[in-house]
């Protein structure tokens, strides 16, 4: 099993959507329902955080999405041309997200591996 997906798209809520919808129309015959759903989850909070905290909403700007699948492993890396994040989430207590960062939360507890890089966002789910 093979999969990769590489897509530069404008810092747009429905562009994003579209381009989620037709990553994941393409990989799910080839991945389990269960690491499906996450794979969903975590490509649309990442989409909605580029666009409204990395990019601020400016359609000038771009987002960056890779996907590759392989037998072992999906890696999924979104960047956008925002300023970036300086991000360690073991830093922060349980009320330290009522305002946000709950998306990166929830990505990070669906992920195997999760790496912030400035305004590039890596994770890494294990397949079993």
């Amino acid at each position: 099993m093979h999969f990769a997906v590489e897509r530069r798209i404008n810092s747009d809520l429905k562009c994003g959507k579209e381009t989620i919808d037709e990553i994941l129309q393409n990989i799910k015959e080839i991945v389990d329902p269960d690491t499906f759903f996450n794979t969903k989850l975590i490509l649309n909070e990442l989409m909605i955080n580029s666009v409204i905290h990395g990019n601020c909403g400016d359609m000038n700007k771009m987002i960056d999405i890779k996907v590759y699948i392989n037998k072992s492993k999906i890696t999924i890396e979104v960047k956008d041309e925002g300023a970036g994040i300086c991000c360690d989430i073991k830093d922060y207590g349980e009320y330290d997200y009522l305002e946000s960062g709950r998306g990166l939360m929830l990505v990070e507890g669906l992920s195997d591996i999760l790496n912030v890089d400035g305004n590039t966002v890596t994770c890494i789910q294990y397949l079993k």
